[in-house]
């Protein structure tokens, strides 16, 4: 099941559509005409004290990347991180948020 999450040009923020509590197998979809060749994303949801870092394929303008199952035993709300790497450099893009 895939989860697309379109972030319009002036947005760096966004809510999706809610996911099911242990519904695993998720896969998120962030497209934005601007993302970098080179992303991560880092998911967190309740209870957690660190991250879980996942790389992304991007492929013109569409990242895709596998929801860690963990985060969905938990209802709540689940917190993705687009982190984009250039070089030696990188920072969060976008934020989005997805109720579980």
């Amino acid at each position: 099941m895939s989860l697309k999450i379109v972030f319009p040009a002036d947005r760096a923020s966004v809510t999706s559509s809610s996911l099911y509590q242990w519904d695993y197998g998720q896969i998120l979809q962030i497209e934005s005409a601007d993302l970098l060749p080179i992303v991560e994303v880092h998911f967190a949801c309740v209870g957690m004290t660190e991250a879980i870092v996942r790389p992304c394929s991007v492929n013109n303008g569409l990242a895709t990347v596998a929801i860690p199952d963990i985060c969905l035993e938990h209802a709540g709300t689940i917190m993705a991180w687009v982190f984009e790497i250039n070089g030696t450099e990188g920072m969060t893009r976008k934020t989005i948020t997805i109720p579980v």
